[in-house]
């Protein structure tokens, strides 16, 4: 729930960075579908390959970005603004908060189990059977997410 909020903030910022990757390249296309009836445009790649290319480069310039949100947040002021409003925040098994490393590994490890298939399902369910209530991703790292 702490993300859906904190992707709720970052949704104007996700939008622009889309628009604008897409109004930027979209001189460069070329038409969308070209026709054959021209030699030089049958060698031509078609515009909507160019399209869904931005599209891709956008959304992984993006992940890059919300990676950094969570890692900066986390380690400035010790949670997200989503989690702020849940009232829970993460912190190292000891007790202690997250430094760069383990925020980054945290928010990386989460982005990533998001794109391999089953452990994206897996991953946010762990917790729910295990003992002290982790997520594959705060094992990984030696965290926990507490109640504030």
């Amino acid at each position: 729930m702490a993300r859906l909020l904190d992707n709720v903030i970052l949704l104007p910022v996700t939008a622009l960075v889309i628009a604008g990757a897409i109004v930027g390249a979209a001189p460069h296309f070329g038409p969308l579908f070209p026709s054959s009836d021209n030699a030089s445009s049958s060698n031509r790649t078609p515009g909507f390959v160019w399209l869904e290319l931005t599209i891709v480069v956008a959304s992984l310039a993006l992940g890059v970005l919300f990676l950094f949100y969570d890692a900066f947040c986390t380690v400035r002021w010790g949670r997200t603004p989503g989690k702020a409003v849940l009232h829970i925040r993460p912190l190292k098994s000891d007790g202690r908060r997250l430094g760069w490393g383990p925020a980054l590994g945290r928010e990386a490890l989460f982005r990533l189990s998001g794109v391999i298939g089953i452990i994206g399902l897996l991953d946010p369910l762990w917790c729910v059977w295990d003992a002290q209530r982790q997520c594959l991703h705060d094992k990984a790292v030696s965290t926990i997410v507490v109640q504030d």
